[in-house]
């Protein structure tokens, strides 16, 4: 997991918690600047380090879907699983927000048959090879709610559509990391949506695969592959 420093003082006790789960690398002024894990060794009669021989060696280790809830049912913070790593989601930005709450809106407006809008925080349950993922898009369209409610009161289905507004912090993972999750899962269309560069990146998948793209510029909107009427502006 990648943190910055600022959280790391903020909560350090938690931090602690997360090292039984995987190594922390500290984020500072954009780069990693260090990394914190677990200590196994054995101490001595007096309390030290006894060194061994053995090469310390970086050992990257997958978290279990059982190991997540278990660290997410003891934290408030939010947090992402996804191919067996653990993000921590941080605070978004006023721009991230604004964005969001606007095309939540824009949907809302479009009654959209037999479907439904629904906004961050919300997990969605996404299964890839027999791995669980969990997630937490910005956004998204869900068309069999009613059949898909667990006993908790939980959506455990499938979304037609996610969207993710793009954060410095998360550009790599919504762009390979998510888009790869939702398009082997079975979501069958992916917004991407970049503040910065003032565009949208519209993937339609089928049978697994992209089966077409299409970019927009903020001004001209946009037009979405599977609900033929939703044009929107942001």
């Amino acid at each position: 997991m990648i943190i910055n420093a600022t959280e790391v003082k903020n909560s350090f006790g938690k931090m602690l918690k997360l090292l039984d789960y995987e190594d922390i690398y500290v984020k500072k002024n954009g780069r990693v600047v260090a990394k914190i894990m677990r200590h196994t060794e054995k101490l001595d009669a007096e309390g030290l380090v006894k060194e061994s021989f053995t090469q310390y060696e970086s050992k990257d280790r997958k978290v279990s879907y059982e190991e997540f809830l278990k660290l997410a049912s003891n934290s408030d913070k939010r947090y992402e699983l996804i191919d067996g790593e653990v993000y921590m989601l941080s605070s978004p930005k006023v721009t991230h927000q604004s964005i969001v709450g606007i095309l939540y809106g824009e949907l809302y407006k479009q009654k959209i048959t037999g479907c439904i809008p629904f906004i961050a925080p919300y997990d969605i349950k996404l299964s890839v090879d027999e791995k669980i993922n969990i997630v937490q898009p910005d956004l998204g369209i869900i068309c069999n709610l009613m059949e898909n409610i667990d006993d908790e009161d939980r959506y455990v289905g499938v979304p037609s559509l996610l969207i993710e507004v793009l954060s410095p912090s998360s550009i790599s993972r919504d762009k390979v990391r998510k888009l790869n999750t939702y398009m082997l899962s079975g979501v069958k269309e992916y917004w991407i949506v970049d503040p910065r560069k003032e565009r949208a990146d519209v993937y339609r998948f089928k049978d697994f695969e992209i089966d077409d793209y299409e970019e927009y510029e903020r001004a001209k909107g946009i037009k979405s592959f599977l609900f033929n009427h939703i044009h929107v502006y942001w």
